[in-house]
Order: C-alpha cells, then structure tokens, then sequence
C-alpha cells in the first residue's frame, strides 16, 4: 500500500495557499517563477533584506502546493527527512552565510567526526533544531518566504507556468511589460521584470513562442535559445533517455546500525543482488528523547544516480507517480521485507560479531523513496547542470553536449542570465550552470544562489548583503559590479536625502534602471 499524501505532512505545506484566478491580469512590477532557493531568495532578497522594492509589487509563483523545490523537507514518523538537497559546507558563503550569520539557525556536521566529504573535500553541514535532530534543509527557505509575506510579498501555488508573450513597450522603459501565463485557469499576469528560477524541464515546455526564446541576431541571444531549447546534458542522440537520481530511507522502531554494530558513520555497498545498497549509516535521522531508547530512526540504504549503478533501477516500480511528486511513503511489503532481508543478510556477520542474531531484528515499519528522473514531464525534475559529463565516472554515461562546442562558460553565465535583456527576462536556476564554472560542481543549492545573487546586482544593483562575506560576494559578482552598484546605493541614498521622497526604494530602483540602461548599450556595442 503506498501512502496518500496525506498521510504525510510536508514540513512547508502551512505555506500553501488555495488556488487563484484573475480575471484581468495581475499586475506585478516584478514577477518570480518558482519557489526553490533562488525564487524565495531573490523575492526576499528584493522586498525584505535590501527593501528596494515595494514588497507588494513583487509577486512569487509556484506550481506546486508548496516551496522549497528540490529542497524537499518532509516529515515521517516524526522525523524530517530530506529526500533531496540536505547538506552544506561554510564556505559555500551562499547559503552558508544566510542560515549561520543571518537566521542563526542550529547546524551540526554532517558526519559525525566531521571529517571532510571525500567529493568535496571539506566538512559539510545540516541544519538541526534546538534538541539536535534534523530540521530539514527546507528551514532557511521557509524562514524567507515568512519574512517575505510578512513584508507584503504575493505569493500564488499551484501556477504552472506555459508561456511569456510580448507586453507593449520596451521593459527597460516606462510601461513596458511582459505577460505571462499560466496553466489551468491560473490567468494572466503583466510584470515589467520576469525572474524564472524554473529547472530545464520547466523551460523547454514553455511555449515556444514564448519571448524568453530571443530570436534576436545578437550572439548572446542565438545562445541563450539553443541553451534552453536544444542542449539536455547527457543527451547521447536526438532523445534523451532520462536517468534517476534515488534515494531509499528504511524507517525502523530503533537504530540498531548504532546501538547493536556501532555504525554511527560510513558507507555501505552492495549492487550484485536485489535490492541493491548504496548507502549511509550517518545520514538518516534518529529521534532521541532523554534517557529513552532511540526511535524512531532512519537508514539510508540507498543513495545513488542510475547513471552510476543502474542497478538501482530496480526500485521505480515502487514510485507512485515518477512524473509527479518525487515522494512516495510506502508499507508494500514487497519492498520492505526484500530491503529488510537484504539489510541483514548484508550486516549479519557484524551482527554475530557482537552477538546478535540479525533474523531477530523486525523489518522497517515503512520506507521513504526520493526518486528524481530527468524525463520530460517531470514536475520535479532531477538536477543536471550543463557540461554535467566532467562529474560522472562512468565513461560514456553523459556525453558532453555538442551544442556547447566552442563556447566558454562565462559566455553560457552571461547568455542563460538574460535570456532576453529587452523584456528583462531572467533565468537563474542550477540546471543552467556550467558543471565546475569557478570551481562549483553540480548539483548544490549554492549553484543556484550564485546565479541569481548575480543577476540581482547587475539587473537591480543590489548592494552586498551585510550578512554575506565581502570578498565572496566581490568574487562573485566581479569588482566592476560591485562598484556599480555601491554607487547606485550612494546615488539613490543622496537622492532620498534631498528630496521628500517616502520610498527610499523607488530612489535605488530609478538609479538603478539608468544604470542597466546605459549597461544594456555597452553590452550591445560588444555584441
């Protein structure tokens, strides 16, 4: 039996909000598409941490009932399992320094002796609640988008997005706009500004109309449209066969890895039998009450990409709807017994060793699958970066895209941002990053916050946050624009002071609309 969502209470479904359509268009200066890291963090970043917009004004859509996207926190059990994004090291400034400085909010390492992550080489971190125990990596997205609606932010669920089309007028001027629309009556919204934070999927469904497609003769244009029409990583012909990314939690009454073998930490492995293990005796968490014995627990039993160990294809048939939710919450003994099984044959020597007898222990009471497919339809897609074929040891399972032949990353960076500068159209999602760019692997929520971080500086010369490490934020955003728009600041700062002005906000937004006019004709004369 799978579990109903409704049994299973996702940890920012209060968040939600019922289902609305306009008659007329909505109006929004600024229209954000999608609730990931990048979408709740560029609306807060806009309207509550540098407050140069009118909160009001700017107007976040999701397509799901909830945010967080591939930061997908769900509690089971009473425990918060991350099913997708969890973990983060201090020197990814960007969360690191948002949930640390800013929110202060409760971290511990990720493996308990806080030795450094064999891939990343440095120690990684999850977020913990004030009794220790995971509180989902989905906590810092959540904080924002409550500051956000606090502040005024309108925030609209279940908007799918299905085409942008040409408003009148040029956005960089006065009454400009583009209009978007969304599915299943969700109607018509008129915004001067588009910020899509939306994975590849998402975007090569869009109508092809759709005037995020620049069909302009600049360079930066031509490429921009091939790289959100025609270029899927590990595409090897014409169609993309789709690949998982998996993830299998076994639920157990007590953590018996811990208390009878002594695995608080480390790996496991085993692909030449079913089900296949590919797992993590640290990553799962343990509900711990006092003196009580602990439990519930979980164990991660598998963690792994198809692309890696197909093997592991051997668990989609449990899935609800791969297209859909990537959650599925499941008592179908067909799983449980075989993993259960599987999981004790595996340890039953260690279990001898300390004298227990691996058949006494009872099976998981159910099991937590986060699969993540590439295919077309998904509504949560897995995450897959471009030039993604440099991050997979697997020779010819991701061939490099030959659409990108030729061009350098920080032409892709440039191109994929504005996709279109005359509609300020804008894209930061971690899809359309360059894998390794700047030293940034995929598949990291920093991926992401570095994107969108840096189209809000150069779109709407937002000063450095005062949370964020300065030399990381100059690093990122380049020394040019960050002077730019430290002068932006200073101007509109010397323009509320001298004038009666109310909104020191719409000081900053002129200053900085004639500072992306005059940077759009440079950028044009190069091209």
């Amino acid at each position: 039996r799978l579990t109903t969502m409704a049994h299973v209470h996702l940890v920012s479904s209060f968040l939600a909000a019922p289902w609305t359509h306009a008659s007329e268009p909505i109006q929004c200066t600024t229209a954000i598409v999608g609730g990931g890291w990048a979408g709740v963090y560029s609306a807060w970043r806009l309207a509550v941490d540098a407050a140069v917009a009118d909160a009001s004004s700017v107007c976040l859509f999701e397509a799901r009932q909830a945010v967080g996207g591939r930061t997908y926190s769900v509690d089971v059990d009473g425990l918060t399992v991350d099913i997708g994004a969890y973990r983060f090291g201090m020197s990814m400034h960007l969360p690191a320094d948002l949930i640390v400085n800013h929110f202060k909010l409760e971290t511990v390492c990720y493996e308990p002796s806080c030795s450094p992550d064999a891939e990343m080489n440095a120690t990684l971190y999850r977020i913990v609640d004030a009794d220790g125990h995971n509180a989902g990596y989905a906590t810092p997205v959540r904080a924002m988008l409550r500051e956000a609606l606090g502040r005024g932010v309108r925030v609209f669920y279940r908007h799918e997005l299905t085409g942008i089309y040409d408003g009148g007028g040029d956005a960089l001027a006065e009454g400009g706009a583009s209009l978007l629309h969304f599915a299943g009556g969700g109607g018509v919204v008129r915004a001067s500004a588009v910020l899509l934070n939306l994975p590849r999927q998402a975007v090569e469904r869009l109508d092809p109309a759709s005037v995020v497609f620049d069909r302009g003769p600049s360079v930066r244009a031509k490429l921009a449209t091939t790289i959100l029409t025609n270029c899927t990583p590990c595409q090897a012909g014409p169609v993309a066969e789709a690949h998982e990314d998996v993830k299998v939690y076994a639920i157990y009454d007590h953590p018996w890895w811990v208390s009878k073998l002594g695995l608080a930490e480390g790996t496991f492995a085993s692909v030449d039998a079913d089900p296949p293990l590919v797992g993590r005796y640290h990553d799962g968490p343990i509900r711990r009450r006092g003196k009580e014995p602990p439990g519930p627990a979980a164990l991660e039993a598998v963690y792994t990409f198809t692309l890696e160990h197909p093997q592991v294809k051997w668990y989609l048939p449990f899935v609800r709807d791969l297209a859909g939710e990537p959650l599925t919450v499941t008592t179908d003994p067909a799983l449980l017994l075989p993993l259960h099984t599987r999981l004790m044959d595996y340890h039953r020597a260690a279990f001898a060793a300390r004298g227990y007898n691996a058949s006494a222990e009872p099976p998981p009471r159910e099991v937590v699958l986060g699969i993540w497919t590439t295919d077309k339809l998904a509504l949560l897609p897995s995450p897959t970066s471009s030039m993604m074929h440099v991050q997979t040891s697997t020779p010819g399972a991701c061939p490099a895209e030959p659409c990108l032949r030729g061009v350098t990353p920080r032409q892709y960076v440039d191109a994929v941002a504005t996709p279109n500068s005359r509609r300020r159209i804008h894209l930061a999602n971690n899809d359309f990053t360059w894998t390794g760019y700047q030293g940034k692997p995929c598949c990291w929520a920093e991926q992401s916050l570095r994107a969108v971080e840096r189209i809000l500086v150069r779109e709407w010369a937002l000063p450095r946050p005062a949370w964020l490490d300065k030399q990381y934020w100059t690093d990122l955003v380049g020394e040019a624009d960050a002077t730019a728009a430290s002068a932006a600041s200073s101007d509109a700062a010397a323009a509320v002071a001298s004038s009666d002005d109310a909104l020191p906000q719409a000081a900053l937004w002129r200053a900085a609309r004639e500072w992306r006019r005059l940077s759009r004709r440079s950028s044009d004369a190069s091209e």
